[in-house]
């Protein structure tokens, strides 16, 4: 999150920013190195995914985000459909493991907390997600931020982070929450395009600061340029994510159907040679 905090930052501290981006990329390629499974796709996800959030953060871009409602869209589209699901992918929890950082070994508690999350996290994440969304454009908040270098900090690792739960939560197995995954999504769906709805039918500027900088016409005609783009990127996310959910669902079914065959194998294979012994 480092990346989000100083991207209002000067100069120097954009400095800063790129070593932070490079440090990310060594430890976890160092971390990587030491995995049982160096899967080079995972290495490649997280790269890129650094990269999308450190240009979503760069000067060029928080200029346009304060100038245009859709400059700001699509640098909150990069964080969300980009940059959080290549960081899932990465599985960086398996890198820290392996760089010491974290224990591996599980406590009965973390266990525990893991099973409800297998079970509860798709549809508590999707409500996060969607809550994040209509909070920071419905209310004061999103004005807020285009003046408060805090608030938009604020704002912005309420979208990466709420994004990155929102991917992990679907990515994950499981038989029993299958239905809640795909419900979840759906939930994300009709959340996301009720919220455009609302940011193109509106008959005046939602966000003063824009109101105030490109006058109420063009304000206006922004907005609706944002929320066409919000509703082209909900299609980019949702889409992506139902088909991760169903594949999720699938794969564990077909884990479960194998290991039942060849339970059934084992079985059958055995019976003749117990009944020689006899």
């Amino acid at each position: 999150m480092v990346f989000l905090v100083i991207a209002h930052a000067s100069p120097v501290e954009h400095g800063v920013l790129v070593v932070a981006g490079v440090t990310a990329v060594v430890a976890y390629g160092w971390g990587w190195l030491r995995t049982r499974d160096a899967s080079v796709w995972r290495l490649t996800a997280w790269c890129a995914g650094v990269a999308v959030l450190l240009v979503s953060v760069l000067p060029v871009m928080e200029r346009w985000a304060q100038r245009s409602f859709t400059g700001h869209m699509v640098q909150h589209l990069a964080m969300i459909v980009a940059a959080a699901p290549l960081l899932v992918v990465a599985r960086p929890v398996i890198t820290l493991r392996a760089l010491g950082w974290l224990p591996r070994r599980t406590t009965a508690t973390e266990r525990a907390v893991a099973r409800r999350w297998r079970s509860h996290g798709a549809i508590a994440s999707a409500a996060a997600f969607v809550l994040v969304l209509y909070a920071t454009h419905l209310t004061g908040i999103y004005d807020a931020a285009l003046r408060n270098r805090f608030v938009h900090d604020v704002e912005h690792v309420a979208y990466i982070g709420s994004a990155i739960a929102l991917w992990a939560a679907l990515r994950s197995s499981g038989r029993d929450a299958a239905f809640e995954r795909v419900g979840a999504v759906f939930g994300v769906i009709g959340g996301s395009a009720l919220l455009g709805v609302v940011l193109i039918s509106a008959s005046s500027p939602l966000v003063d600061t824009y109101a105030t900088r490109l006058g109420p016409i063009d304000a206006l005609a922004d907005q609706r340029a944002a929320a066409s783009l919000m509703w082209v990127g909900g299609m980019a996310t949702t889409l992506p994510l139902l088909l991760l959910s169903v594949w999720s669902w699938a794969s564990t079914e077909d884990r479960i159907a194998h290991r039942q065959e060849s339970l059934t194998d084992t079985r059958a294979s055995n019976r003749p040679v117990a009944a020689r012994r006899d």
